[in-house]
């Protein structure tokens, strides 16, 4: 008996593509065959399935990939990679380039464009509260509607923009490599994190765990489903909310704290003439202040319950936001997600489906999606799907910290579910502070990682260079001026032209050896 098809409404329990990315995937090859061929790597239809992997890191990673991605076009390296795979900042850069059908043609050109949209525009505050309260209004509602309407649209510049599914044809005309955007379970991911379920993938034809090989189609995700089966269709979520929920950045709350201040601030100093915004921002600070102490205190003494510090945290923006607007309804449901710490709340299509292995997962009628930068900020867990069979992976890191953490969160996590991983040296990584521009780990039947850390000895060089440079580029910092962009790409795009011989080594040693990679 055939399985169900996901874009008849169906879940699908399948470990195989989706027959939409097998038909994106063999567009692709055409394309990748030529490239490799014209780099002089001899290969037949064999050749090596190629990744990119963008990681975390807000605003810098979305401009430091879209350095990468140019140079690698530049370079001659992009039409030979396979799949396009982000974390947090990088979807961002993905999501926006696949609005153009053929972007990885024309990139030197977006590129520019994409730079000149990211410049800093007035914040229009009743805009905000306008499109935040339509939001409260729906049957599901979480913080990462309020992250959308006050944070990611100013970012980004947006308005909702396309939605996942309208990107098929980008994605499957052979032009773009395959993009996947990556997001965990938030109530799995806290039980265990190292579990299969913890992580989403998200593609324009399905979205689901790949780990328990369970999809549905992506035009019916936030749909109602119950015993696999579609029971109540929604409106697709416009991509704009997607690039809140994948860009969530809540792996820092410390930091969010402070950029969510000087944000408030400007929103209050931007509205209407008659309020005392001096009052009622001092009350906000005294509050977050607050907060500030009870979070420390919090570290300092785990006893203390994470819920209980955050209960007392949210007092303040409610009361700011009752000088601002009186919609009862927002306020309601904006105080139970605050009290609850509720971020992209999703109905479950896996509600009552009876044969899901995770935990309880099937027995509730909501799931919660969240940044996979709290797990992994590289999504290594969805490339290295048996059913993708990557041999080459190049994992573009553009954290601010731990240079390795990525590898060695991917190392532990492959190890726990027997997915084969190359050994990492733990002497190759003995100064995280100062790392190389390039890091090659092999193994025989596994794929090969090349690791390029964004800010490293080769495009920072000097005493401490890296440090300032790193200091420049914080990850909550959401606007740069032009230079600055410019800084950024230059750096990325140093470190794709220093090592595209090392590239090509790697493709070679995969075409000429059966027993490296797949």
């Amino acid at each position: 008996m055939s399985q169900p098809r996901a874009d008849d409404g169906s879940v699908r329990f399948s470990p195989e593509l989706s027959e939409g990315e097998k038909e994106a995937t063999r567009h692709r090859k055409v394309k990748v065959l030529e490239c490799l061929n014209k780099l002089g790597v001899a290969c037949d239809e064999t050749m090596p399935t190629i990744a990119v992997l963008g990681s975390g890191g807000g605003l810098r990673a979305m401009i430091a990939l879209l350095g990468t991605l140019t140079e690698m076009k530049k370079q001659g390296l992009l039409d030979a990679v396979m799949y396009l795979c982000g974390v947090s900042g990088s979807t961002w850069c993905i999501s926006t380039l696949y609005n153009g059908k053929d972007w990885a043609k024309n990139i030197e050109t977006l590129e520019e464009k994409l730079c000149n949209d990211l410049c800093w525009t007035p914040v229009d505050i009743q805009k905000q509260l306008d499109w935040v309260t339509k939001a409260a209004d729906g049957e599901v509602f979480s913080l990462t509607d309020v992250w959308e309407a006050f944070v990611v649209k100013n970012i980004l510049k947006l308005n909702r923009g396309k939605k996942l599914s309208e990107h098929k044809a980008a994605a499957s005309n052979g032009m773009n490599p395959y993009p996947i955007y990556a997001a965990v379970e938030q109530n799995t991911f806290e039980k265990e994190n190292t579990c299969p379920g913890t992580w989403f993938e998200f593609t324009p034809h399905e979205c689901g765990f790949p780990g328990l090989d369970v999809f549905v189609s992506t035009k019916y995700f936030g749909s109602k489903f119950q015993g696999g089966k579609l029971t109540e269709p929604k409106e697709e979520k416009h991509m704009s909310y997607l690039q809140s929920l994948w860009g969530s950045a809540l792996g820092s709350m410390q930091e969010n704290k402070h950029y969510l201040m000087a944000h408030i601030k400007g929103l209050f100093e931007s509205g209407p003439k008659n309020l005392d915004f001096t009052a009622v921002y001092g009350i906000f600070k005294n509050e977050w202040d607050r907060l500030g102490n009870s979070v420390d205190d919090y570290r300092s003494n785990p006893d203390n319950t994470v819920w209980t510090r955050l209960h007392s945290y949210f007092e303040a923006p409610l009361k700011a936001l009752r000088f601002v607007t009186r919609r009862t309804n927002f306020l309601e449901k904006l105080k139970t997600c605050y009290d609850n710490w509720t971020w992209g709340i999703t109905n479950n299509f896996l509600y009552q489906t009876g044969n899901v292995h995770a935990d309880g997962l099937d027995k509730r009628e909501v799931f919660n999606l969240i940044d996979a930068g709290v797990a992994n900020n590289c999504a290594y867990p969805l490339v290295l799907r048996p059913a993708r069979r990557v041999g080459l992976i190049l994992s573009f890191d553009f954290c601010i910290d731990g240079s390795f953490e990525t590898l060695k969160r991917a190392s532990k996590y492959c190890e726990e579910n027997q997915i084969p991983f190359p050994p990492i040296d733990p002497e190759v990584m003995k100064d995280p502070a100062n790392p190389s521009s390039c890091y090659i780990f092999e193994g025989k039947g596994t794929p090969t990682v090349m690791h390029f850390p964004l800010f490293n000895t080769k495009n920072c060089p000097g005493p401490q260079e890296i440090t300032k440079t790193r200091i420049t580029f914080p990850t909550l910092r959401m606007s740069y001026t032009r230079q600055e962009m410019e800084e950024l790409l230059n750096k990325a795009k140093m470190n794709v032209a220093e090592n595209k011989d090392k590239i090509l080594e790697q493709i070679q040693k995969i075409v000429s050896s059966p027993t490296r990679g797949f």
